[in-house]
């Protein structure tokens, strides 16, 4: 009896933690911090996100309003640095460990030597839903990691791009077309 009550305990507590389950911030990004110029944190768990959705009253802010009331939290990130250089691969390493196992899938990985930058997405996924994503972004002078904690879909980043220390112009998947456009053989001339 007492095993299969552990037993049942240990299962219940494994689930809850499947489902809220934070990246933890390395220290070596506080040493970081001290270095930089700019310094981004913003720490916006469910109770702030609801707060946050109460002052957005506008129709164009009813697509970010239905998609941050299904999110745990939002967490950002950012440094800015005068100089190129000020950190390396391997202070964003402890990062990336977080993000190995059978529930995160290395999505997307954008790398453009000419500006070089780097960006990597992660998705969670629990039982064939997303229920999380990690943006890092790294440029030669700015080093950005971005966690949306719980139900997600990667086509509606570009909405929330731009807000609550997300970086603008952040894309993923197909971007959404705003007009249609007619076909070559219906254009009259």
């Amino acid at each position: 009896m007492k095993l299969t009550m552990w037993c049942s305990i240990l299962f219940v507590a494994s689930a809850i933690a499947a489902e809220a389950q934070t990246i933890k911030i390395p220290e070596s990004w506080d040493r970081l911090a001290a270095k930089a110029d700019e310094v981004v944190n913003v720490t916006l768990d469910k109770k702030m996100l609801q707060f946050a959705a109460k002052f957005m009253e506008d129709e164009e802010d009813a697509e970010e309003k239905r998609l941050i009331s299904k999110l745990n939290g939002i967490y950002v990130r950012s440094l800015e640095f005068k100089n190129a250089g000020e950190f390396t691969s391997a202070d964003v390493e402890p990062i990336r460990a977080q993000l190995q196992g059978p529930e995160w899938t290395h999505m997307v990985d954008v790398t453009s030597k000419t500006e070089k930058e780097n960006v990597v997405i992660y998705v969670r996924t629990v039982n064939d839903q997303t229920v999380g994503m990690v943006i890092l972004a790294e440029e030669p002078t700015e080093l950005t990691f971005v966690h949306l904690d719980g139900p997600i879909n990667p086509d509606d980043i570009s909405e929330l791009s731009g807000n609550f220390g997300i970086p603008k112009g952040l894309r993923v998947g197909a971007a959404k077309k705003t007009s249609a456009q007619p076909k070559k053989a219906e254009v009259k001339k």
